[in-house]
């Protein structure tokens, strides 16, 4: 009987056997084991192991080894590093900041694109490039995304108020997530009026929203959809645009019928991040300390 995948298999790497030298080092950094040594060959032992990271293609010194699926650009020299010093990087990252207060001017698409296409160079479970966007500029839709995540805003705590829908929150998320919730009631009821009256604490007059959505099934989409707009969020400010992820909107159109049926968002599917953009209408000029990370070494 011929096995089913849920994912494509792609087809294994292919050799140049003019090139190979023998190395091994395609065999060395393959993470699913589809690749051994022969004699003074690699050969592929396991085809249908392989998810085309193209880790074997990238790490080739000879250019001997195929992978048409993953694609490999560029050629780099003996002892190059990182094209971002750390202590570089490091500012970079502190510079980064969650902004709520935009521009009025929208974003070109050209400049969206850069951003979205960051997301793909996120690393992904089994390398399943399983992430996908929707990207929101037209203001009518953006004025309906923020009508439908206060709308589950206000359903959400009416739930909790009711202690039928308490009891059931404490069941299904614990004692903790639900005290967690109460103590963000003022706060959140606060946004709901805020933005109920003109000041929209939800979207902050974002010109464009960006949300990530991936298989629900599969255990790595969560992790998958987070690196992916991070990467797009590092991306976004580098070119001068702002970010800021947004629980509100995640959630809603993770729990919300409405709120996945007006996105579009396929029924096996959830989303795992969301986040306003913009240019900046406020600037940041001191660089803020965090607390020290909780560290087990062992």
């Amino acid at each position: 009987m011929r096995k089913v995948y849920l994912r494509e298999v792609p087809p294994p790497p292919e050799f140049d056997r003019e090139r190979c030298n023998g190395c091994g080092l395609c065999v060395k950094v393959c993470a699913a084991s589809v690749l051994e040594m022969r004699g003074d060959l690699p050969v592929v032992a396991r085809g249908d192991f392989c998810f085309s990271c193209g880790h074997c293609a990238a790490v080739c010194p000879t250019g001997a080894v195929l992978h048409p699926i993953s694609g490999v650009e560029g050629n780099l020299t003996a002892g190059s590093g990182p094209a971002v010093e750390p202590e570089g990087m490091q500012q970079f990252l502190r510079e980064r900041r969650s902004i709520r207060f935009y521009k009025p001017g929208p974003l070109q698409r050209e400049t969206l694109e850069k951003i979205i296409s960051a997301g793909r160079y996120a690393p992904t479970g089994g390398n399943s490039q399983n992430v996908e966007y929707i990207v929101i500029t037209k203001m009518s839709d953006i004025t309906r995304l923020r009508k439908l995540t206060r709308e589950f805003l206000v359903r959400s705590y009416r739930i909790v108020k009711n202690p039928i829908g308490a009891f059931y929150v404490r069941i299904v998320a614990g004692s903790k997530t639900l005290a967690q919730v109460r103590e963000y009631e003022p706060g959140v009821m606060d946004v709901i009026e805020r933005t109920r009256k003109g000041d929209d604490r939800i979207l902050w007059h974002a010109p464009a929203v960006l949300l990530v959505h991936a298989p629900g099934w599969d255990p790595t989409s969560g992790f998958n959809c987070v690196a992916a707009i991070f990467h797009c969020a590092l991306v976004a400010h580098s070119l001068g645009i702002g970010t800021c992820f947004n629980g509100f909107v995640e959630q809603s159109a993770r729990h919300f019928p409405n709120m996945k049926k007006f996105l579009q968002i396929p029924k096996e599917n959830k989303c795992f991040g969301a986040m306003t953009m913009g240019y900046p209408d406020v600037k940041f000029r001191r660089l803020v300390e965090r607390r020290e990370p909780t560290v087990a070494w062992r």
